[in-house]
C-alpha cells in the first residue's frame, strides 16, 4: 500500500472545507471563510493519526465523533443546540456524499473488487482518483440542494383546503399560486382548480358521469347536466388559457364553504368562491391536488 502524507493532508483539507461550505449553505446559518479554513485544517489534521500505529486508540468513534464535533463548532459557533444539530447532520449527510462518490470512482478505476487492498502506482493515479471523486462529489451535492431548495420552496406554499357542498366535504391539499389569475367571468371572483378525483365524492352523479365519460367539454351535454341539477349545485362555465390551450373551459362550482388551514390561523370562507374541476393531475408528484388563488387568502 503506497500512501503519500502530503497528498492525504491537502485533499482532506479541500474536501473537508468543500464539505463545511455545503453544510453553511444547506443550514443556513453564517460562517466566515477562515474559520471553515482553520476547521478544515484541523479536522485533516486528525488523518494523520494513521501514521502512528500506538495512536490507534485515537481512531476509536467516539474520538472521530469528537473531532466531527469541534469542527462545527470552530466553523460556525451555533448559539443553539438545535442549530447544531441541523448543522452536524448536514455535514454527515454531505460527508458520505463525498466518500461514497471517491470509494465509487476508485472502484470503477480499480480492476480489484477488494477495498481493503487500496493502492495507488503513483501519485499521479491517486490524485486523478481524488480529482474525479471531488468533482463528481460537487456535482451531487449541487443538484441534492437544488432539489432540496426547490421541494422546501414549493413545501413553504403548500396548505390544506377542505371543500363543503351539501353536507359533503372533500379534504385537498393545494398549492397557493401566484402565478394563478383565474377568475369567475361574470362576478370576477377568483377560482380554485381542483382535481376531479379529490372532488368526486361530494358531486352529483349525473355531473360525475360527465368527467366518467370524458365529456367535460362537450356544451351540449354540459348544459342539458346544468338544467337537470340546477337545484343540487349552482354550475359555472369558466373559460381558460393556457400554454397550447387557447380556447379551455372548465366547469366550476359555487361551495357551501371553504376552509383554508393556515400555519397559524384556520379561515373559513363563505363568500362567493369558485371551485373549478380539473380532469386530469395538476402535479406529476402528486404533492398537491388543487390550485389555491392567491387572492382568497390576501
Amino acid at each position: 500500500m503506497y500512501v503519500y502524507a502530503e497528498y492525504i493532508l491537502i485533499e482532506n483539507i479541500v474536501i473537508n472545507y468543500i464539505i463545511l461550505y455545503a453544510t453553511r449553505i444547506i443550514t443556513k446559518t453564517k460562517g466566515s471563510r477562515l474559520r471553515l479554513l482553520i476547521s478544515s485544517i484541523i479536522g485533516s489534521l486528525y488523518i494523520l493519526v494513521a501514521f502512528f500505529p500506538e495512536y490507534e486508540f485515537l481512531g476509536k468513534f467516539i474520538i472521530k465523533f469528537s473531532v466531527s464535533v469541534l469542527m462545527i463548532l470552530i466553523a460556525f459557533n451555533p448559539e443553539k443546540f438545535n442549530i447544531f444539530l441541523k448543522q452536524i447532520s448536514a455535514f454527515y449527510l454531505t460527508s458520505f456524499v463525498f466518500a461514497g462518490t471517491i470509494m465509487g470512482i476508485y472502484y470503477i478505476l480499480n480492476n480489484s473488487f477488494n477495498f481493503a487492498n487500496v493502492s495507488f502506482k503513483n501519485a499521479r493515479e491517486l490524485v486523478r482518483v481524488l480529482v474525479i471523486g471531488i468533482g463528481l462529489a460537487i456535482m451531487l451535492i449541487h443538484y441534492i440542494f437544488k432539489y432540496h431548495r426547490a421541494r422546501m420552496n414549493k413545501e413553504s406554499f403548500l396548505t390544506n383546503i377542505t371543500i363543503s357542498l351539501n353536507n359533503k366535504k372533500a379534504n385537498l391539499v393545494a398549492l397557493i399560486d401566484t402565478g394563478n389569475s383565474l377568475k369567475e367571468p361574470i362576478t370576477q371572483k377568483p377560482v380554485i382548480i381542483a382535481e376531479y378525483n379529490s372532488l368526486s365524492e361530494i358531486l352529483p352523479e349525473k355531473l360525475k358521469r360527465i368527467y366518467l365519460e370524458k365529456r367535460e367539454l362537450d356544451l351540449e351535454t354540459i348544459a342539458k347536466v346544468m338544467e337537470d341539477i340546477g337545484s343540487e349545485i349552482k354550475l359555472r362555465l369558466i373559460p381558460f388559457k393556457s400554454l397550447g390551450n387557447e380556447n379551455g373551459i372548465l366547469i366550476g362550482f359555487k361551495p357551501d364553504s371553504v376552509s383554508i388551514y393556515l400555519e397559524n390561523e384556520t379561515r373559513r370562507l363563505k363568500e362567493e368562491i369558485i371551485v373549478a374541476i380539473y380532469n386530469n393531475k395538476l402535479a406529476q408528484d402528486e404533492q398537491y391536488n388543487g390550485l389555491l388563488h392567491p387572492e382568497i387568502i390576501g
